[in-house]
C-alpha cells in the first residue's frame, strides 16, 4: 500500500510539471488511504458470513490497494473520477475461517456549480466484488463457496466547500445511488478538511463512509452484498 501510494503521489508531481492545454481549467491528482471499517455480511449460495473487520484486521490481511482521484474543472463545469480497490480476506467468524476476495469500485461523475460553494453532480459508479468462502460445518464439513458480480450503479450527489480561513476548508461530499438499477441501495458521505501547504498542494484529512446493499441470483447461484464501509482517509491533493 505505501509502495502504491508513494508511485501515485509520483505520477502527481510529474503531470503537475507539465504545461495546462487547456487554460481555464484546473486539473487536480489525490491519491489518499483509508482505514477501513466493514461491517455487514455476504453471501455465495447457500454460505453466508459475517463482515466484521477493524483497519488492523483489513491491513494484516491485505494483499494490495490503491485508491486515487482525479478532476478537472473549469469552475462551472467539472469531472471526477474516483477509483478504489482493496484485495484482503476478512477475521474468522463462527463456523467461517476466512472471508477473501477483492473489492472495487470506479466513479465518473459530472459536476455542475449551482452556488459560489455548491456543486451538483450525477454519473455512475462500477461496483467489482470478489468473495471466497471457507469454513467447516457443525458436523465437521468442509464449506467453501466463491463468486464474483459486478454491477453499474447510477448516482447523484452534491459536493460543499467551505473556506474556513486562508489555509483550511471544509468539503463535505455525499450522494445516493442504486435505485434498484444496481444496487437496491448505495450511500455514500465523505467530509475532509483540506490544509493549504502550498499553491498547489494539499493536506487532505477526513472520515468516508459507503454503504451499499446488492443481491442477485437464487438458490446456488444467490449472491449478496450488504456492508457498511467506514474509516479515516488522508490524502494529499495536486492542483495545477
Amino acid at each position: 500500500m505505501r509502495l502504491t501510494f508513494a508511485c501515485m503521489a509520483a505520477a502527481a508531481l510529474a503531470l503537475a510539471a507539465a504545461p495546462s492545454q487547456a487554460e481555464g481549467w484546473a486539473f487536480v491528482f489525490e491519491p489518499y488511504f483509508m482505514a477501513p471499517y466493514m461491517d455487514g455480511s455476504t453471501s455465495v449460495g447457500p454460505v453466508t458470513a459475517r463482515v466484521s473487520s477493524t483497519p488492523s484486521d483489513v491491513f494484516s490481511n491485505l494483499n494490495w490497494g490503491a485508491m486515487g482521484l482525479f478532476e478537472v474543472n473549469n469552475g462551472k463545469f467539472g469531472l471526477v473520477v474516483d477509483l478504489t480497490y482493496m484485495n484482503l480476506e476478512a477475521s474468522r467468524d463462527g463456523f467461517i475461517d476466512t472471508v477473501g476476495g477483492h473489492q472495487g469500485a470506479y466513479s465518473a461523475t459530472a459536476l455542475l456549480r449551482v452556488e459560489k460553494h455548491a456543486e451538483a453532480y450525477a454519473g455512475v459508479r462500477v461496483n467489482d466484488l470478489g468473495v471466497k468462502i471457507s469454513g467447516t460445518g457443525p458436523l465437521g464439513n468442509p464449506l467453501a463457496a466463491s463468486g464474483g458480480k459486478s454491477w453499474v450503479d447510477p448516482i447523484i450527489g452534491m459536493r460543499v466547500n467551505l473556506p474556513l480561513s486562508r489555509t483550511v476548508d471544509l468539503t463535505m461530499l455525499a450522494d445516493v445511488g442504486g435505485f434498484g438499477v444496481g444496487s437496491d441501495i448505495s450511500v455514500q458521505a465523505w467530509p475532509s478538511f483540506g490544509f493549504r501547504l502550498s499553491d498547489s498542494i494539499r493536506a487532505k484529512l477526513g472520515y468516508r463512509a459507503v454503504y451499499a446493499k446488492y443481491d442477485s441470483g437464487s438458490g446456488l447461484g444467490f449472491f449478496e452484498y450488504d456492508v457498511l464501509t467506514h474509516g479515516p482517509t488522508l490524502g494529499v491533493q495536486f492542483r495545477f
